[in-house]
């Protein structure tokens, strides 16, 4: 732990700047210290100087002291006593200041021993002597004079001396002061220098290498990487950033071939998904030609398999009436021969040379032939290819399936409407044919009996109205076989009828239609039923109602059940009922009936007919769930 504290480049900066921080303090300390001590200097040095002179103002003062007038030698004498109080008392102080001004022991005590010296002349000789001289002033002679001047030449050149070490002592303090400053400034200097030179070799170097190793990183080179030895933060930054480089390489490149493999799973089953949609739309589109051979071939590219067959097959035989092959290859001698019993009924895979995996194309239990195809020996499908492969085969036969099974209501629907053509047209011009028949047997026993004119006449307008009658009908068969819903709809169909339908009635009658079952999925059987007997009722209505408006409505109630109601306000049926076998009834009557309905034609309550038609359709007779889930 600690040894990890001491590598940190924080905790050696921050305890180089600490160190400054010190430095600086204890400079600053020392020179407020040393400082402090020398207040005093300027004083005791002042001092000093000024008993120099008050010495030798007091010797002035005695020597003129005989010179003054008798009466004022009281007050120059204690005038004199006066100052030399003042200089015992500034000698005393001189000595107590030196005590707390001097810092170092020698000049302490250098000054010490002069003051001493000063003290001493001063108390045991100059002091009193000069308050005996100024007490008795008749003592003052020459010699005397002489004798106390010497003296105070003695005294005074101690005082100099004494002042002279006072200046020396403060002009240490001041050097000293130098010295401690100048020594923090290099001290100051130099770890400023290390500090800068640490923080260029330690921090900004390192940096800046792992400033350009991270761009390179940011471009996307993960191959980059740092040269830094050091045992500190940016050291151990260093070795994350390179075991992260390469953590990021290694990734970098497990996702790279992660997302090649994903893309060519992707594009194999981009590939897959639209070869099923379009084997899907070549086998939903109409016509009786259905060419597969590009699908296999596509799915000969897509899987890599280069040998793939296609046998297709009736339901009623096993020989082949296409085979498809993807590769230029002799044929197998099974083949050849045309015995392909064992590949229709062997749909498992082979051990022989080369390996065969076969798939059935078969569809509620009716083989429509085999898909095929042949692996080397030591391979085998991947799950992908086996499922697409299986696809394949099921839309095959799915499509092959719906193909039949809409040829086979197309041959329904045929004989359907062969049969409701000839019962129609024994129903109507084969009776009317018939009776024409009938009547030409009449006419020609007739003229053998050589029957009256009249009764000639008779038979033969019998035949004329006959057969204006059988052309009558043939003219609305012929209508009826034409009749088709065009594309754009029943809807649009019922409109072209009514607009029709108005055409013809010129004004005289007008027909209004409320179409209101756009949204209901009727069958093309339906449909043509639902129309041709809206047709009838409503030619019926143009040629015999006699009426100025016509109300077409087909709606759907509650039940699911189509109601076709047509209402007229003409002159209504007849009272009696031979009428109601004309043949234009009958045929709606008949229609109804196929559409498992109830018809009813009567007359309205006050005027005009109602010709209502009822069902129940085809989508509405499932199971109520199925019903509600096409909803």
């Amino acid at each position: 732990m600690l040894k990890q504290l001491f590598h940190s480049i924080v905790f050696q900066i921050g305890s180089l700047i600490l160190l400054i921080s010190v430095v600086s303090i204890v400079s600053m300390l020392s020179s407020v210290l040393i400082s402090e001590l020398a207040d005093q200097d300027a004083f005791v040095i002042n001092n000093a100087g000024s008993l120099r002179y008050e010495s030798y103002q007091l010797l002035a003062h005695l020597t003129l002291l005989p010179h003054t007038q008798t009466h004022l030698h009281a007050k120059q004498q204690t005038a004199i006593l006066k100052e030399i109080e003042d200089f015992n008392f500034k000698i005393n102080g001189l000595t107590k200041k030196t005590s707390s001004t001097v810092t170092t022991s020698l000049a302490k005590l250098s000054i010490s021993g002069t003051l001493r010296s000063v003290h001493l002349i001063w108390s045991s000789d100059l002091s009193p002597k000069l308050a005996f001289l100024a007490s008795h002033p008749e003592q003052l002679n020459e010699d005397t004079l002489v004798s106390l001047n010497q003296k105070i030449e003695e005294f005074v050149n101690q005082l100099n001396t004494l002042v002279s070490l006072y200046q020396k002592g403060a002009e240490d303090r001041i050097l000293m002061i130098r010295m401690i400053l100048s020594l923090s400034l290099l001290i100051t200097i130099t770890l400023a220098s290390f500090i800068l030179y640490q923080l260029h070799q330690k921090i900004e170097k390192p940096l800046s290498e792992l400033t350009q190793n991270a761009r390179k990183i940011m471009s996307g080179n993960y191959t980059s990487r740092t040269r830094i030895q050091q045992n500190d933060e940016l050291g151990l930054l260093s070795d994350t950033m390179n075991n992260m480089s390469e953590a990021l390489s290694n990734s970098y490149g497990l996702l790279e071939q992660r997302v090649k493999e994903k893309t060519f799973e992707s594009r194999q089953s981009n590939d897959s998904l639209a070869l099923l949609y379009q084997t899907s739309q070549l086998i939903n589109q109409s016509g009786s030609s259905l060419n597969l051979k590009p699908i296999i071939n596509q799915l000969s590219i897509i899987t890599n398999k280069k040998d793939i067959d296609l046998c297709l097959t009736t339901e009623q035989s096993n020989v082949p009436y296409e085979h498809i092959i993807t590769t230029n290859k002799p044929l197998p001698k099974n083949c050849r021969e045309q015995e392909c019993t064992h590949c229709l009924n062997t749909l498992q895979q082979n051990t022989t040379e080369p390996q065969v995996v076969r798939y059935a194309i078969q569809k509620d239990n009716i083989s429509y032939g085999v898909l095929i195809c042949h692996v080397t020996q030591g391979t085998s499908l991947e799950s992908w290819e086996d499922q697409l492969f299986s696809s394949i085969s099921t839309l095959i036969a799915n499509g092959l399936h719906i193909r039949q099974q809409h040829e086979q209501n197309r041959r329904i629907a045929l004989l359907k409407e062969r049969n409701t053509i000839a019962r129609e047209l024994h129903d109507s011009l084969a009776q009317a044919l018939s009776y024409l028949k009938m009547q030409v047997a009449r006419l020609q026993k007739l003229r053998q009996r050589q029957a009256s004119n009249t009764q000639i006449e008779d038979v033969e307008l019998e035949l004329k109205n006959g057969l204006n009658n059988a052309y009558k009908q043939l003219r609305e068969l012929l209508t009826t076989f034409r009749l088709k819903i065009d594309e754009e709809g029943l809807y649009q169909t019922f409109i072209n009828t009514v607009e029709q339908l108005n055409e013809r009635a010129k004004g005289r009658m007008v027909f209004h239609l409320n179409y209101h079952i756009q949204n209901l999925p009727l069958t093309p059987n339906e449909e043509i039923h639902l129309l041709q007997i809206a047709r009838e009722a409503t030619q019926n209505a143009l040629n015999h109602s006699q009426a100025t408006e016509v109300q077409v409505n087909v709606f759907c109630d509650e039940k699911k059940q189509i109601h076709l109601c047509i209402n007229d306000n003409g002159i209504g049926l007849p009272d009696h009922t031979a009428k109601l076998n004309h043949y234009g009834l009958a045929i709606m009557m008949e229609r109804s009936q196929h559409l498992k309905g109830q018809f009813h034609i009567q007359n309205n309550k006050i005027d005009g007919v109602n010709v209502e038609l009822q069902f129940l359709p085809n989508f509405a007779q499932r199971p109520q769930s199925n019903i509600a889930e096409s909803a």
